[in-house]
């Protein structure tokens, strides 16, 4: 059983109580403020935990690949990409926290080339050995 599962359980029971013993109309207005409470803090801590995948469209990865590599300390992956109307290109993808991506946005803003970037949220990343 999942902890949100356990969680939910325990303050239907809870409220369930409170509702029934105490006060029904403070038991309603205690659930409605959990509940509008745990939307606005799951909606800002998915925003921070997520990882980023970033997605650039380049005709000279050399320097950027350089850049994340030393700068960032990340890794990436590279590979031959064609456009309808660029041609031929590389696409570089790098996965960063939320709070890489803000440097990501300014050394991609100086670069100053024809470069497209797209961010995407990712859910989750697996690993197999």
């Amino acid at each position: 059983m999942s902890m949100m599962g356990i969680l939910i359980g325990f303050n239907a029971c809870v409220y369930t109580a409170a509702f029934i013993l105490i006060n029904r109309n403070s038991a309603l207005l205690s659930l409605l403020v959990y509940i509008i409470a745990t939307a606005v803090i799951d909606h800002f801590t998915d925003r921070f935990e997520a990882i980023k995948q970033v997605t650039i469209i380049t005709k000279n990865p050399d320097k950027i690949v350089t850049w994340i590599r030393k700068d960032m300390k990340k890794t990436c992956t590279v590979m031959d990409s064609s456009g309808a109307v660029s041609g031929d290109n590389k696409t570089i993808i790098c996965y960063v926290t939320y709070f890489e991506l803000q440097k990501f946005r300014e050394y991609i803003k100086d670069l100053g080339d024809n470069t497209f970037v797209t961010v995407t949220t990712i859910d989750e990343i697996m690993l197999s050995h």
